[in-house]
């Protein structure tokens, strides 16, 4: 999922996204910083936990498809919980 997906998804847009060796699941464990979000001005990193569907979890009806997004939480953050550097 590239950031403007991420944004549509959220109602919101990404400018920036940190990448750093220690995070092991780059995929799911995604540091963005936030710009707008539902039409207003933001100055925030967050933190977005996404997970997707495998193939046992279709196979048990959780999902319709492997590869299908069916969780997501987000929270605003001023550190990478990763590496420990400062977002600015």
């Amino acid at each position: 999922m590239n950031l403007i997906e991420l944004g549509e998804n959220t109602d919101a847009e990404y400018d920036k996204e940190h990448s750093c060796a220690a995070n092991v699941y780059p995929d799911c464990d995604r540091l963005v910083h936030c710009v707008s979000q539902f039409d207003q001005p933001m100055d925030s990193w967050q933190l977005h936990n996404l997970h997707f569907a495998d193939a046992e979890e279709v196979a048990l009806g959780d999902a319709e498809d492997v590869g299908e997004l069916t969780y997501h939480s987000m929270i605003v953050v001023n550190f990478c919980p990763f590496c420990g550097e400062k977002l600015k």
